[in-house]
């Protein structure tokens, strides 16, 4: 079996984690501190419906390729949830900006998009 998991870096994984509750209703089962600074998140995973979603904050040595941008160009992720609407206000009042307002796609499926307090650009849609 293969698989790929999406593995975000932030700069404040603590926020991350209840943006993610807030607007996904994630559930985050794994949580491992940075030993240096246990305030940190060294490594977590977010369970949203059947995926997962790793996320961890960056390091102060760049462990991560680049700095938060202004624009959502390091990452996109696709999100199906039962109700775009709600999450996308969800999204909304946790601190994102929207980036498409929640409409009808020409095959009866919902969809929208909101960039996140990090600068990633969520997608999300409901099939028709």
């Amino acid at each position: 079996m293969s698989a790929v998991t999406p593995y975000v870096m932030v700069d404040d994984a603590t926020v991350f984690r209840a943006f993610l509750e807030q607007v996904f209703d994630a559930q985050v089962p794994t949580v491992v501190p940075l030993p240096s600074d246990p305030g940190r998140i060294m490594h977590a995973e977010a369970r949203i419906g059947e995926s997962s979603l790793y996320f961890a904050d960056s390091g102060a040595a760049g462990e991560r390729c680049l700095r938060s941008p202004q624009e959502p160009v390091h990452v996109q992720l696709w999100s199906t949830v039962p109700d775009p609407e709600a999450a996308h206000e969800r999204a909304l009042a946790a601190g994102a900006r929207s980036a498409a307002p929640v409409g009808v796609q020409d095959d009866g499926s919902r969809m929208g998009a909101f960039v996140d307090p990090f600068g990633t650009l969520w997608w999300v849609t409901a099939p028709a």
